[in-house]
C-alpha cells in the first residue's frame, strides 16, 4: 500500500494512494503530531498505526513516497526508519517553488509581493535569484501538504 508522507517540523502529514487518488487517513486527520526529541518513536509509531489501521501484517507491504522538510537531522531519522520502504524522495523546497510559481500567476493573490506560508515560513519568488524564506508572515497566503501533492510526478 502506497502513503504520501509530508515531513515538517512538528507533524507528519500521511495520505494514502487510492487508485488514481489520494485520500487522507481513516482517522480523517491528515497528520500526526511529534516532538523532534521522539521523532523516531513517532516515525515507528505511524508504521504501527499504518499497519494496523489497514489490516497489513507486513511490514513489507508498506511503501512511502517522502517529501523531505528543509532539516536533515529529521530526514535522517524517517530515512533510517523507513529504510527500504521509501520508493521515491521529494525535496520540499522545489514542489513549494512549484507552488508559489503557479500561485504567482494569479495577480489577485499578490504572491510576488507577499509570499507564501509553508510549514511556519514564508517563501519568496526573487526575480534576480532563487527563491527565498523568511519568517511566517500573517499577509502572506498559507498552503499546506495536500496543496503540494499535485505536483509530484
Amino acid at each position: 500500500m502506497k502513503f504520501y508522507l509530508f515531513v515538517c517540523k512538528d507533524k507528519f502529514y500521511v495520505y494514502r494512494a487510492k487508485d488514481r487518488a489520494v485520500e487522507t487517513l481513516s482517522s480523517g486527520y491528515p497528520y500526526l503530531e511529534y516532538e523532534q526529541d521522539k521523532m523516531r518513536k513517532a516515525t515507528e509509531n505511524l508504521v504501527i498505526d499504518l499497519l494496523e489501521g489497514n489490516n497489513i501484517e507486513d511490514k513489507n507491504e508498506l511503501q512511502f513516497v517522502l517529501i523531505e522538510n528543509s532539516d536533515k537531522v529529521r530526514n535522517d531519522t524517517v530515512n533510517e526508519v523507513l529504510g527500504n520502504s521509501i520508493i521515491a524522495r521529494y525535496n520540499v523546497h522545489d514542489l513549494v517553488k512549484q507552488a508559489v510559481s503557479k500561485l504567482a500567476c494569479d495577480p489577485k493573490l499578490y504572491i510576488k509581493e507577499l509570499g507564501v506560508n509553508y510549514d511556519g515560513e514564508c517563501y519568496h519568488l526573487d526575480d534576480k535569484g532563487p527563491m527565498y524564506r523568511s519568517e511566517y508572515s500573517l499577509l502572506a497566503l498559507s498552503i499546506n501538504p495536500e496543496a503540494l501533492l499535485k505536483f509530484l510526478n
